[in-house]
């Protein structure tokens, strides 16, 4: 077939492009195209003992920094066979066992988990069934598996820095509760960190869906001296920075005449706004890529050397915040 080996036919049909030219793998498919034939996963899973399924499960559906995230994934398994089950866990524990305890019942192959917990011993009774897992985005302590991530704690202090050296006064971060989540508080220490050694004041505010536009206005006023004082609001999410801008825009606030505005995260839509928002952009896209090829790795017993991987992200100066 395609004038190459049964054998790299062989690894083609089961994902295993390892050692296979990109010419190699079009010639391949190329004639399996022409050919019409279809592979029979369920009898590939019953000789393999695999599914060539992978569980997906993200904190925040909504979020579009979580569908970016699967779509990462998603392009590098297609390109491997299998194909991904997403869970939306809702932010919720609860509902993030039940899940994963149904994804491990249909034996999938991989786990990738953008975990609502940073204590490991939650996610124990996955580590028990030997499932292949990493965790994207977020961390877990102690590590037990891959962790792809960004260096939130350092992002987070390059933009505090420069808040600082522009002459602010009062950093106000604002997010949903900071305890349990390794990620806001990395960057919330972050913060802190900067300001120190500085007249520099740090505070936050921390929300959640249900909290009121009067009670979070009224935390900003008081947080931030009614505004008399060189103030900035960081947003530790971009969810939270959407609800910050329409919540400022309501009480007639401006940016950054009467209060400076940044956050962490970005999807290109901050600089649609007026005026364009400072923020630190991330890369969910090539998060979900680097998830996926280190699954993959370790479903193949390939060796990992990197436990965690960081993935670049970008400060991006824009107009919401001014000397």
């Amino acid at each position: 077939m395609a004038g190459v080996s049964t054998a790299t036919v062989s690894r083609y049909l089961n994902g295993h492009f390892e050692k296979m030219s990109d010419e190699t793998r079009v010639k391949v498919q190329h004639v399996i195209n022409d050919t019409g034939y279809h592979i029979n996963r369920q009898a590939q899973s019953l000789k393999n003992q695999t599914t060539h399924l992978i569980g997906m499960v993200v904190a925040d559906i909504e979020n579009i920094f979580s569908s970016i995230l699967f779509k990462g994934a998603d392009k590098i398994f297609e390109q491997h066979g299998y194909q991904i089950l997403l869970m939306n866990s809702d932010n919720s524990g609860d509902r993030e066992h039940d899940q994963l305890q149904r994804l491990l019942d249909l034996q999938v192959d991989g786990i990738i988990l953008q975990p609502i917990h940073n204590n490991s011993a939650s996610y124990q009774f996955i580590k028990d069934t030997d499932t292949p897992t990493v965790i994207v985005d977020r961390k877990t302590t102690p590590q037990i598996w891959p962790e792809v991530t960004t260096d939130n704690y350092g992002y987070s202090k390059a933009l505090s820095d420069l808040i600082i050296r522009m002459g602010y006064k009062r950093i106000v971060t604002i997010s949903e509760p900071l305890a349990d989540n390794e990620v806001r508080m990395d960057r919330y220490h972050a913060v802190q960190e900067a300001a120190k050694g500085t007249d520099v004041i740090v505070d936050s505010i921390e929300i959640t869906e249900n909290t009121s536009d009067d009670l979070i206005y009224n935390q900003i006023m008081r947080k931030t001296d009614s505004l008399k004082t060189k103030a900035v609001v960081y947003a530790l999410k971009g969810t939270v920075l959407m609800r910050v801008i329409k919540l400022l825009s309501k009480f007639h606030i401006l940016i950054p005449k009467d209060i400076g505005v940044t956050a962490f995260d970005d999807w290109d839509w901050a600089q649609l706004m007026q005026p364009e928002i400072t923020t630190i952009q991330q890369n969910p896209k090539k998060m979900g890529q680097k998830s996926a090829e280190l699954l993959i790795d370790l479903i193949s017993d390939q060796p990992i050397v990197e436990k965690t991987v960081l993935v670049e992200s970008e400060l991006k100066i824009r107009n919401s915040i001014i000397d």
